[in-house]
């Protein structure tokens, strides 16, 4: 984000904490089928960016909410039912609705229940409305297809060709999702949605060198919001290891010894972070295994950083997999100070630095750890 940008959204940042208690929103609701006396609770972001309650009694089908919020944010109504058999029923299939919550007038207006309601009143909600009849049909078809996968997945004896077949189905599928979602957030640039489908798709693992073509045309307005602050945090954290970057860090190794990665400067080093509870970790392993027994005479070393919670947990992965490396922890899960330091919230992640702790390459997976280290290590 340029310098201009950056000035824009901290002025609109610091107007909308002053103004908060204007941001006042109404929600009018009309749904004929809800019995009186029965509760409508909405889950919302209140103006300090705080998780929040609000109830409404039903009365003749009708409901109303009035507050105060900042920017806008996903936001939920669900019905609470008083008669026990129907309450019964809704702790199995709850009736709920998300939609965004943000300075406006709302209208809900249904039949039969809440989550076939139909919801109006501000630009986001249009936004988000806009998304959900863009995929609607896709997800619908994704999720058929996920649950028939599950059940051949986890059956006792398990179909291998029906296995790979339901994947290849899926395939398709997932990346017309995926172009949907693309073209969406390319298309709102000014979209509080756009923003959150971002935060919630495209993060996981943010790689420094692409992800500025998501968060560079985002405007200074979304971005000033609580959500579009999170969004620019992970971002600048993940910027601390790119390519190109010079990296250092101590952690605790299994003897208790602070190590220190400098230590290894002049070798090729691949640091990466995994945990004994995370299977595609823990399947990466033989291919980390293979290229340590690769190069491990000719200037490479690997340095596993676990984000186990779990010192037993932890050294018997270790003893499993056979991995003859340095190893280190400090046993606190992702809130491990590196996790927390570089913004890594999913693993496997890795990457490789030359003998100047310079960062070369990242994300190395399957037959490509070896043959990217070969790469550099002639």
């Amino acid at each position: 984000m340029d310098a201009i940008k950056q000035v824009i959204a901290v002025l609109l940042l610091l107007h909308a904490s002053c103004g908060m208690a204007q941001d006042r929103f109404e929600i009018q609701g009309r749904i004929p089928s809800l019995e009186t006396g029965g509760k409508i609770v909405l889950s919302y972001v209140n103006s300090h960016g705080k998780n929040a309650l609000d109830s409404a009694i039903v009365k003749k089908g009708r409901f109303s909410f009035h507050g105060t919020t900042s920017f806008a944010h996903k936001a939920q109504l669900s019905y609470r039912p008083i008669n026990s058999s129907v309450a019964k029923k809704e702790a199995t299939a709850p009736d709920y609705q998300q939609f965004y919550l943000e300075k406006g007038t709302y209208r809900v207006k249904g039949k039969d229940s809440l989550s076939n309601a139909t919801i109006k009143g501000t630009a986001a909600q249009e936004d988000f409305n806009a998304y959900n009849l863009l995929t609607k049909d896709l997800l619908a078809q994704f999720k058929d297809i996920t649950a028939r996968f599950s059940k051949v997945y986890y059956a006792k004896v398990k179909d291998t060709l029906a296995i790979q077949a339901i994947q290849a189905e899926a395939r398709p599928v997932h990346a017309r999702i995926e172009a949907v979602l693309d073209s969406f957030i390319f298309s709102h640039p000014d979209s509080y949605v756009a923003l959150d489908l971002i935060l919630e798709n495209k993060t996981a693992v943010i790689d420094p060198a692409t992800f500025g073509k998501y968060y560079d045309p985002l405007s200074a307005r979304v971005l000033a919001s609580f959500n579009g602050q999170r969004l620019t945090e992970k971002y600048e954290k993940a910027k601390q290891i790119a390519i190109g970057k010079v990296v250092d860090f101590e952690q605790p190794d299994i003897d208790g010894n602070i190590f220190r990665l400098s230590s290894l400067r002049g070798k090729y080093v691949l640091v990466d972070f995994w945990a004994s509870w995370c299977m595609p970790c823990r399947a990466e392993n033989p291919n980390l295994l293979k290229a340590y027994e690769a190069f491990k005479d000719k200037n490479f070393e690997i340095v596993g950083v676990s984000l186990d919670e779990g010192r037993a947990a932890w050294l018997t992965a270790v003893e499993q997999d056979g991995m003859p490396w340095k190893q280190v922890s400090e046993l606190k899960d992702f809130k491990t100070g590196l996790a927390v330091k570089y913004g890594i919230t999913a693993i496997p992640q890795n990457f490789l630095i030359n003998p100047e702790g310079v960062i070369v390459a990242k994300d190395l997976r399957g037959e490509n750890v070896e043959k990217i280290i070969a790469s550099f290590i002639k």
